[in-house]
């Protein structure tokens, strides 16, 4: 891994939209001690690749500052979010609805909710298909209870790959 990023950081500004950001993370997000050089590293390359205009690296270099490496800075990531989340990055839309259900860091809005979760699922957001599903099922969010709409959904999480 290190030979690959070092060759990613030496051709970073070609690169700087290719999408490398979460590929790169996604491992270091699952380790249980992530290396501290690989997460400066892929820290690195994400910020150059949000600065390039990347949304998706915008979202991914957030979680640096929502405790990856250690640095607690939500005033930082949320920002970044939004913009990403407007941008059409389905899992930063996500955050954006689950913040806004019940997170500790936004003010909970059960309209912003769902509109962030329908962004979300109109991208196909397993997760958000899911809590889609369960609330029209069970007449959460200010929804009505409609089981044809939560079955549609189920159908459309259960097809997701991820």
């Amino acid at each position: 891994m290190r030979t690959r990023l070092a060759l990613l950081l030496f051709l970073l500004p070609a690169l700087a939209q290719a999408g490398d950001c979460r590929s790169l993370l996604q491992p270091l997000l699952l380790a249980t001690v992530p290396d501290p050089q690989e997460l400066a590293e892929v820290r690195a390359l994400c910020e150059a690749a949000a600065e390039a205009g990347d949304a998706d690296a915008l979202y991914q270099s957030a979680l640096f500052r929502l405790g990856l490496g250690g640095e607690w800075a939500p005033e930082e990531a949320t920002p970044r979010i939004v913009s990403a989340a407007t941008a059409g990055v389905a899992e930063a839309q996500y955050w954006m609805a689950w913040q806004r259900e019940s997170g500790p860091l936004l003010a909970d809005d059960a309209d912003e909710a769902l509109y962030w979760y329908r962004q979300a699922a109109g991208r196909e957001h397993r997760l958000a298909l899911e809590r889609l599903a369960g609330a029209y099922s069970r007449g959460e969010l200010g929804l009505p209870v409609d089981e044809a709409l939560a079955a549609e959904y189920r159908a459309r999480a259960a097809a997701c790959m991820d």
